[in-house]
C-alpha cells in the first residue's frame, strides 16, 4: 500500500492510501453524468407512459422522484442503488479508482474527504442508503404505477430514511468542525455550499415537501394520512 499525503483533500494531513489523481476534467465528469441522467430520464418516462398512461400529474411527479427525480433534480433510485452502491462496493479502493463513477466520487470527496478514508459512519450510512432505500425507491415507483395502496407505507419509510440519513450526515461533519475544528471540505465556497450543502439538501426538502397540483403537499404527512384512511375503511 502506498501512503500518499500529496492530495487535494481536507484536512491536508489526511492519509489517503493509494491515491491516484483524476484524469478527467470537471466539465467532462459533469457532462458525462448529465448525459447518463437524461438517458435514464428518457427510458423511465417511456416506460411509465406505457405501463400507466392515465397516471395523475401528482403521481407522475412522485414516480419521477422515486426513479430519477424531475430533470432539475437527481434520480433517487438510481443515485442510491447505482452511484452509492458503487461507493460501498469499492470503498476500500476508491482513492485509486479511475472509471467514471470513481472519478465522480473523488471529485465530490473534495467536499467531504471521508469518502476516501473508509470512515465508519459514511460507509454504514451509504450502505443502508444504497441497499435499503435504493430498492425501496424502485418498489415505491412500481406501486405508484399499479396504484397499490401499499405505496404509502413504503413511501413513508423511504422518505423518513432519506431525511434521517441526511440529517446525521450533515450533523456528524458539522460537529467535527465545531468541536474538534476538523473540516472535511476544501475551503473553496463551491465545494462546501455547492457540493456538500446543495447537492445533499434534496434528500431533506424533497421527501419532506413536494409540490403537486399547484399546492404544497407534505410527502410524509400525506402518505401517513392516506394510509390511516385506507386502514380505517378496511
Amino acid at each position: 500500500m502506498v501512503h500518499n499525503l500529496a492530495h487535494p483533500y481536507w484536512p491536508l494531513n489526511t492519509n489517503i492510501i493509494d491515491y491516484v489523481p483524476n484524469t478527467m476534467s470537471v466539465p467532462a465528469l459533469l457532462g458525462s453524468f448529465a448525459l447518463a441522467t437524461f438517458i435514464i430520464i428518457g427510458v423511465s418516462t417511456i416506460a411509465m407512459k406505457r405501463l400507466s398512461p392515465i397516471l395523475s400529474r401528482g403521481d407522475k411527479v412522485l414516480f419521477g422522484w422515486f426513479v430519477f427525480c424531475e430533470p432539475s433534480h437527481y434520480f433517487a433510485g438510481c443515485i442510491h442503488l447505482i452511484l452509492e452502491g458503487y461507493f460501498v462496493y469499492n470503498h476500500k479502493t476508491m482513492p485509486r479508482m479511475q472509471d467514471l463513477l470513481g472519478q465522480l466520487w473523488k471529485e465530490y470527496a473534495q467536499a467531504d474527504s471521508r469518502y476516501l478514508t473508509i470512515e465508519p459512519f459514511v460507509l454504514c450510512m451509504e450502505s443502508i442508503t444504497a441497499f435499503g432505500w435504493g430498492p425501496l425507491c424502485y418498489l415505491t415507483a412500481w406501486m405508484i404505477v399499479v396504484k397499490s395502496p401499499y405505496r404509502h407505507p413504503t413511501q413513508m419509510i423511504v422518505s423518513m430514511g432519506q431525511i434521517y440519513g441526511d440529517v446525521l450526515y450533515y450533523g456528524t461533519s458539522m460537529m467535527e468542525e465545531y468541536y474538534h475544528e476538523v473540516s472535511y471540505s476544501r475551503p473553496e465556497t463551491y465545494y462546501y455550499w455547492g457540493y456538500f450543502i446543495f447537492l445533499n439538501a434534496f434528500w431533506i426538502f424533497i421527501p419532506a415537501c413536494k409540490k403537486s397540483h399547484s399546492s404544497e403537499m407534505l410527502l410524509l404527512g400525506s402518505s401517513m394520512l392516506t394510509f390511516v384512511i385506507l386502514l380505517s375503511n378496511r
